[in-house]
Formats: C-alpha cells, sequence, structure tokens
C-alpha cells in the first residue's frame, strides 16, 4: 500500500463539493461517505497526475471520478480508524455496478475517531490515506465474492450493510504500473 500526500486545502474542497452534490441516489451512507470520496479522488488524483472530472458537466461523471493514460477511473473510497492491511477488503456496492469505469482504485483513508454506528457513523480527524491499489472493472467481478445484505462476512465477521462485493487488498495491483502490464 501507497500512503498518499494529505494537505489540509483537500479536507476544504472535498467539502465544499460534497454540499453540493448533496445525497446520492443509491448511497449505502445515503451521503455520509462524499466527503471521504472526494478526498480520495483529490489525492489519487495528485498521486497519479491524474484529470479529476467527477464534478464536471454531463453524466460521465456518474461513471468514473479520474481519467489517467486514457483509462476510466472511479476512486473507491472507504474510512477507517486504523491503517489498512493486506488481509482486509474492499467493497463494491451492487448498486454501483452500473457504473463503466475501466478501472477502480481503492483508497483507505484513515481517521482518528469515529462517532455512532453503522451507516449513520461519522468520522473526524484525518490521519493518513492510503492507496490499496488498481483492479480492471470486469477482473474485479471476477474475483470478488458477492454478500448479501446482513450477510456476516467470513473473513472478518462484519454484518454487510448493502448487497456487495468484496475482495481481499492482497489480489489487488499496487502500482499504476502493475495495472497497466496486466492488460
Amino acid at each position: 500500500m501507497t500512503k498518499l500526500n494529505y494537505y489540509p486545502w483537500m479536507s476544504r474542497d472535498a467539502q465544499r463539493k460534497a454540499k453540493a452534490l448533496g445525497s446520492i441516489k443509491n448511497s449505502i451512507t445515503k451521503g455520509g461517505g462524499n466527503i471521504a470520496g472526494y478526498l480520495a479522488e483529490l489525492a489519487l488524483a495528485r498521486h497519479l497526475n491524474a484529470e479529476n472530472i467527477s464534478c464536471d458537466e454531463g453524466e460521465d461523471k456518474f461513471d468514473y471520478d479520474l481519467i489517467k493514460d486514457g483509462l476510466k477511473i472511479d476512486a473507491k473510497a472507504k474510512r477507517r480508524t486504523v491503517d489498512p492491511r493486506a488481509n482486509y477488503e474492499v467493497s463494491i456496492a451492487k448498486t454501483s455496478k452500473h457504473q463503466q469505469p475501466d478501472v477502480y482504485a481503492f483508497v483507505s483513508i484513515t481517521f482518528k475517531e469515529k462517532r455512532g454506528k453503522g451507516k449513520r457513523a461519522t468520522y473526524h480527524g484525518i490521519d493518513s490515506i492510503w492507496l490499496c491499489g488498481f483492479m480492471l472493472r470486469d477482473e474485479y467481478f471476477e474475483k470478488a465474492t458477492f454478500l448479501r445484505k446482513g450477510d456476516i462476512d467470513p473473513s472478518n465477521n462484519f454484518k454487510v450493510h448493502a448487497d456487495m462485493y468484496n475482495l481481499p487488498i492482497s489480489s489487488l495491483y499496487k502500482e499504476w504500473g502493475d495495472l497497466i502490464f496486466s492488460r
């Protein structure tokens, strides 16, 4: 995993974008993760030197967030209170399967504090941002394990909040170049 640079302006920009967006249709957290999502995009775009299009006009902004080397990337953010480990999982909700990026990039944001539980939890105090890895869209769904809402994930005993596809971080391509050469 790669620790991404974090700058305070990223939080201000992510908050502004999240407020403008509001609640997202089909969002597991009903928009509660919007700030983390935008923060992940900003840190990843800076790291990859990619074009961030998620707030542009048009429908494409709903299918992917960034463009790098002609590939459409959807950044998937996960909020945590501990740094991610290789045996932890990344997830894509079934409600997001309609999106058509070429690549998924998985980013974990470690916060100092979590208040509340479940879908309504709020996270405070950014500690670090981690790029967990990449995977081509079709390859992800071929390799991922499907879990239904209410299932207990056998890898971590987490009760699943929505239908989703999970994959261990250890299965991801760690570097952009590794992904490109896998094609």
